[in-house]
């Protein structure tokens, strides 16, 4: 559980189950996703592969590429960017959901709720790529479907307020894209929808990528550092 192949073979499944493959070398996850490319770096690389896998993307669109084993920096084209967050797994403990007063918690299940979900991710990270939100981009309805993905949305006094997904692949459940819009924050509403998540998922290993935000509300969960990914990013 202490390392971070479990977010990345977690990961890859959830790409896998949305997204068209591209071409990629060995080792690699390519898709091609909503507002771009991806790239999943699947097991440890050397330094020569990340920076060869870097100099042969596509010339032209938005790409991502996720490297979550740690390794240092390398040299990156000019017109990327590199950030680094930590991968985070927590054991099959049983979680108990925390309740907050005016604060609901709800797993979607129709496409009016899902937009409000989506438009809170969009908005609460923010996704600037995504945005001007148009409904579907990030999360098309086809995800209501799909086995092991969970959409979740959390309401204060009637509001919607925080949101993110969760993907089991059998072995361990991820926690995607979790955001709480700015006026929501420090209420509480982000403990209450991640606590919901982890109950919704017993015996299950959790795992994810955590913002800096985001590493108190994991930690004080016994969530722990596994690694530090990168992701290099181009715009356009």
């Amino acid at each position: 559980m202490n390392h971070p192949g479990v977010y990345t073979a977690n990961a890859a499944s959830m790409w896998s189950s949305l997204d068209q493959p591209i071409a990629a070398p060995a080792g690699v996850l390519g898709v091609a996703a909503r507002g771009g490319s991806r790239y999943l770096i699947q097991r440890p690389p050397t330094l020569q592969a990340v920076a060869a896998l870097l100099d042969a993307i596509p010339p032209a669109g938005r790409v991502v590429v996720e490297n979550p084993y740690g390794l240092p920096q390398v040299s990156i084209p000019a017109v990327m960017t590199a950030r680094r967050m930590p991968v985070m797994n927590r054991p099959a403990d049983p979680a108990t959901p925390v309740t907050r007063a005016g604060v609901t918690v709800l797993q979607v299940t129709d496409a009016h709720t899902l937009a409000d979900a989506e438009r809170v991710i969009i908005d609460g990270f923010p996704l600037p790529h995504l945005q001007p939100w148009v409904p579907g981009q990030a999360l098309p309805p086809l995800v209501l479907k799909l086995p092991g993905w969970r959409i979740w949305l959390a309401h204060r006094h009637g509001r919607p307020a925080a949101a993110g997904y969760t993907y089991d692949d059998g072995a361990a459940v991820g926690v995607y894209w979790l955001a709480t819009l700015p006026e929501h924050r420090s209420a509480g509403v982000g403990k209450a929808l991640m606590t919901a998540m982890l109950a919704a998922h017993p015996g299950r290993t959790a795992t994810l990528v955590a913002t800096a935000a985001g590493v108190p509300l994991y930690a004080g969960l016994a969530f722990s550092v596994v690694s530090t990914a990168t992701w290099y990013t181009r715009a356009a």
